[in-house]
């Protein structure tokens, strides 16, 4: 059986050795304390520094689909306000339209129910144009030009409105494989059934045509175009409350996600305080241990 030579060399060898470890293990606690980590570099724990990337990963696309959201918030509900103030003139409308019908007034007062008539379809035109943070947002994709273009008589009022938008949908990402449509295309809220513009104009013209039998069928047509809007309205309000489900889920998952990281990869700040003494402890222990081991005798002097 062979036995080891135990030189001084050897001795000195395996004690520096012993203090490096005893070092960089310090080294280790001190950085862990100092970051707050327990894995600072790959090394450290390589399947927890690849768990780490993961998680990230995870956590920075849940926050791409939660900016996505909050992006859309304000065109929503704008969307919403611009539809209910159409519904509040669609109604104004209604009751213009049976007071004109109803064989009571002058055609001067007509004239005077056409004149609020005219204006309100000035009104609609103005919310079908909306803007949103420089974007129309009854124009479908086409967001940078006006979506309605109002045909005007040499006195300046509208006799046609056409839609210069299109039937795109704008749609933002929510989860993997996952879109929800966040507008309302002026062609469908406004002149899908209906063409709510030419209603108006109808009702207007009739009015100061003191045509009171077709304003009676204008009434049928109003109702149509009342549903209409009301339908837009209702899309756009589903769409709102799946918004606000799913921000409520994406914040929760992100939370679930931060905390499987911080288990993955924080340092137990109470933990690696004793850890650190009982390993400051070791090092001083191998301190004086390594200086009885390697004292300068009178031969290293001589020779």
């Amino acid at each position: 059986m062979p036995v080891l030579r135990v030189t001084q060399g050897l001795m000195v060898m395996r004690t520096l050795n012993n203090l490096n470890a005893q070092t960089r293990r310090l080294l280790e606690l001190q950085q862990q304390l100092s970051t707050g980590q327990k894995v600072n570099t790959p090394s450290d724990d390589p399947l927890a520094a690849r768990r780490a990337v993961n998680l990230r990963t995870a956590i920075t696309k849940s926050e791409q689909y939660l900016d996505n959201i909050t992006a859309a918030d304000p065109q929503l509900i704008e969307t919403v306000t611009a539809l209910q103030t159409v519904v509040s003139s669609i109604q104004r409308v209604q009751e213009l339209t049976i007071q004109g019908a109803n064989g009571t007034y002058s055609q001067e007062q007509l004239d005077n129910i056409a004149a609020e008539i005219d204006a309100l379809l000035e009104g609609a035109l103005s919310q079908g144009n909306h803007q949103t943070n420089g974007k129309y947002i009854f124009g479908g994709t086409r967001t940078l030009a006006e979506p309605f273009e109002a045909t005007r008589d040499g006195q300046g009022r509208i006799t046609a409105v056409t839609y210069q938008g299109n039937d795109e949908n704008v749609r933002i990402a929510v989860a993997d494989n996952a879109l929800v449509t966040v507008n309302e295309t002026g062609g469908r809220a406004f002149q899908s059934t209906q063409d709510l513009f030419q209603v108006f104009i109808d009702i207007r013209d009739n009015l100061e045509a003191g045509d009171q039998e077709s304003l009676q069928d204008r009434l049928a047509e109003l109702d149509e175009l009342q549903d209409q809007v009301l339908m837009a309205e209702a899309r756009v309000g589903a769409t709102q409350n799946r918004l606000e489900r799913l921000t409520t889920n994406i914040e929760d998952q992100i939370q679930q996600l931060r905390e499987t990281l911080s288990d993955n990869i924080d340092a137990d700040y109470a933990e690696t305080v004793i850890n650190l003494d009982a390993q400051t402890n070791a090092f001083q222990a191998a301190l004086n241990a390594a200086a009885r081991v390697i004292q300068p005798s009178l031969l290293n002097f001589l020779g």
